[in-house]
C-alpha cells in the first residue's frame, strides 16, 4: 500500500486537501477579470492551488498562461519565459502556428520548437538592445491580443514566484508590467509569491510601480476542521487506524500549515502499522527532527547574535506578541527594545517570521520551531 500523504511537489487529485473556498474565489476572480496578489508562507500550497484552479478553468473552455518566473535571471530570460507561454495558445489552436505567433508577437520575428514534453520553446529573433523595455513590453501585449480573438472566453495570466522581478531587475520591468496589465481590462492577472515581505513591498509600499495596481489575497493554513476528517480518511482507507487525539496533536504541532501537516503525516504512516497514537506521532516528530537537524544547525550558526535570540524567543512564545516590550527583552537577552525590533525584522526579511492575523510573530517553519524548542531550551 502507497503512502497516501503527498508534499514537497505540486499535491493534486485525492491527495489535495480542501481549499474549495480560495478555488471559489479565485475562479470568480477569473471570471470578473480581477487583478490579484496571492501570498503566504513558503510551502502553504499557493502553485498546488493555482495548477487547481487553472485546471477548472481550462476544462470551463478558459485559457490560462502559467510563467514561472523564479527561473529567470534577467530580463532576456523573463522574456523568452512569457513568450514561451504565450506561444502555447499558437499550438493549441487549429490555425496556422505560424500566423498565431505572428498575430500574437507583431514587431517580432519568433523562432520556435517543441521540446520533448511537446511544449513550445520560442527564441526571440529582434536584435538584442541594451534597453530590452521595449521588447518585454511588445510581449506583455499577447494576453490582449489573444482577448481580442477570444472576446468570449475567460483568460488568466498567472505569475508565479513574481517578488523574482524585483530581485532581477530592480522596479524597470515593474513599471512595463504595470503599464500592460493596466489596459488590459478583460484578462485576468495573478501575481503569486512565496517571499511575503518582499510581495508585500512591491505591491503595497507608495514608493513601488505596482503600489495597488492589485487586490490582496493572502492564502492561509488550512482549518482543523478541514485538515481532521482527511487524515482520518486517509489512514482509515489505507489499512491504519488512527485516534482523534493524536489527529488533534498532529494539527496543533503543524499550525495546519500544508507541507507540514503532511509531512508530518507521512511520517507518521510509515512508522506504524495498525492503531497510530500519541506515541507515535511523538516518534515521528523526532524522526523528522533528526533528518532536519544539520539544515537547522547551519541556519543557526549563520545567523547574527541578535537573530539567534530572536528566533529562539520565537519557538519558545508560539508566538510573540510583544517583540520590544520590556518583559521581552529582559527574558530573551537583547540588549534594547530597538535590538529586538531589528533581530525580528532581519527575520521577516528572511522569510524565517512572520505575523498572524492576530498579530502575534511565529517561524514560519514548523518544524524549526520544533527543533529549537527541543534543542535550545535553556
Amino acid at each position: 500500500m502507497n503512502n497516501p500523504f503527498s508534499y514537497g511537489g505540486i499535491v493534486k487529485g485525492e491527495t489535495f486537501c480542501n481549499r474549495i473556498t480560495e478555488q471559489k474565489d479565485l475562479i470568480r476572480a477569473v471570471e470578473n477579470s480581477e487583478k490579484l496578489f496571492i501570498h503566504g508562507e513558503r510551502r502553504i500550497g499557493k502553485t498546488s492551488l493555482l495548477k487547481a484552479v487553472i485546471q477548472k478553468i481550462e476544462k470551463n473552455s478558459g485559457i490560462c498562461f502559467y510563467i514561472d518566473v523564479w527561473k529567470c535571471l534577467d530580463e532576456d530570460d523573463f522574456s523568452r519565459v512569457c513568450a514561451s507561454a504565450f506561444a502555447e495558445y499558437a499550438f493549441k489552436e487549429k490555425q496556422s502556428v505560424v500566423e498565431r505567433l505572428k498575430t500574437l508577437f507583431a514587431g517580432i520575428t519568433p523562432s520556435f520548437s517543441v521540446d520533448e514534453a511537446g511544449k513550445p520553446s520560442v527564441t526571440l529573433l529582434r536584435a538584442r538592445s541594451d534597453k530590452p523595455g521595449p521588447f518585454v513590453d511588445e510581449i506583455l501585449k499577447a494576453p490582449q491580443r489573444v482577448r481580442a480573438i477570444e472576446p468570449d472566453r475567460p483568460i488568466l495570466v498567472v505569475f508565479d514566484e513574481f517578488q523574482q522581478i524585483r530581485e532581477i531587475s530592480g522596479l524597470k520591468l515593474e513599471q512595463i508590467i504595470r503599464s500592460r496589465v493596466q489596459e488590459q481590462q478583460n484578462v485576468a492577472y495573478f501575481f503569486c509569491g512565496s517571499r511575503t515581505s518582499l510581495l508585500k513591498k512591491m505591491f503595497l509600499e507608495k514608493s513601488s510601480p505596482l503600489y495597488r495596481s492589485s487586490g490582496h489575497y493572502p492564502i492561509e493554513s488550512i482549518s482543523p476542521n478541514h485538515w481532521k476528517p482527511f487524515i482520518k480518511t486517509e489512514f482509515t482507507t489505507t489499512g491504519k487506524s488512527i485516534t482523534a487525539e493524536t489527529i488533534t496533536a498532529l494539527v496543533e504541532a503543524t499550525g495546519g500549515h500544508p507541507f507540514y501537516t503532511q509531512m508530518l503525516c507521512s511520517s507518521l504512516w510509515d512508522i506504524t502499522d495498525n492503531t497510530v497514537s500519541v506515541s507515535d506521532l511523538e516518534s515521528a516528530t523526532d524522526l523528522l527532527l533528526d533528518r532536519e537537524s544539520s539544515t537547522y544547525i547551519t541556519l543557526w550558526n549563520a545567523l547574527p547574535e541578535q537573530p539567534r535570540k530572536m528566533l529562539r524567543a520565537l519557538a519558545m512564545e508560539n508566538p510573540l506578541f510583544k517583540p520590544t516590550s520590556g518583559k521581552t527583552v529582559q527574558t530573551h537577552g537583547f540588549a534594547s527594545p530597538s535590538s529586538s525590533k531589528s533581530a525580528l525584522t532581519y527575520l521577516i526579511d528572511k522569510d524565517h517570521a512572520a505575523q498572524n492575523k492576530d498579530g502575534g510573530y511565529f517561524l514560519v517553519d514548523r518544524f524549526l520551531g520544533m527543533w529549537c524548542r527541543r534543542n535550545l531550551t535553556l
